[in-house]
């Protein structure tokens, strides 16, 4: 079954680290023992499987070489969504505003994803207030993901209840 989510056909990190560690130095076992591990998570054919790869390859994401695949300049972002573990400052509170566009509905989800674990609170949908300054990790993030023109900070002095 072909799911168009480039992720669907990608293996994990952790895939990575244990085919790279039991494959002994062998590009070919290496890359059997990713394929397995794929499958048995996707349940997808093969041909799928090489065909991703192939089409990683012809984007420009990863590069093949003797001693394995590599991602390149542009497949560095690879783990752009994953969440981060540095808590933000509590020298404070802040309101964070967004206007993500559709198009990048997946960065949305992962912002509220991250400011949920931030135990941020939510006011509503695209308006968050919780404990600041934000690191410069987070800011950077923000820049890598292409979003930075659409997330506005304010700090705040005192929150009140009601009107």
């Amino acid at each position: 079954m072909y799911k168009k989510d480039p992720e669907f056909l990608e293996p994990t990190l952790k895939d990575e680290i244990i085919a790279l560690l039991l494959c002994a130095r062998s590009n070919s076992l290496r890359k059997h023992i990713l394929w397995e591990r794929v499958k048995k998570r996707r349940d997808i054919s093969r041909a799928s499987f090489d065909m991703a790869t192939s089409r990683l390859r012809k984007n420009g994401l990863i590069s093949l070489a003797d001693d394995g695949l590599h991602l390149s300049g542009k497949g560095k972002i690879i783990n752009k969504y994953s969440f981060l573990k540095s808590m933000p400052e509590k020298n404070g509170n802040i309101i964070l505003m967004f206007d993500i566009p559709e198009s990048k509905r997946r960065t949305r989800k992962w912002l509220r994803d991250q400011l949920k674990i931030w135990d941020f609170e939510m006011i509503q949908k695209s308006v968050w207030m919780g404990p600041g300054p934000l690191s410069k990790e987070f800011k950077d993030r923000l820049r890598g993901l292409g979003v930075e023109n659409c997330v506005k900070v304010f700090s705040v002095t005192k929150k009140k209840q009601g009107i």
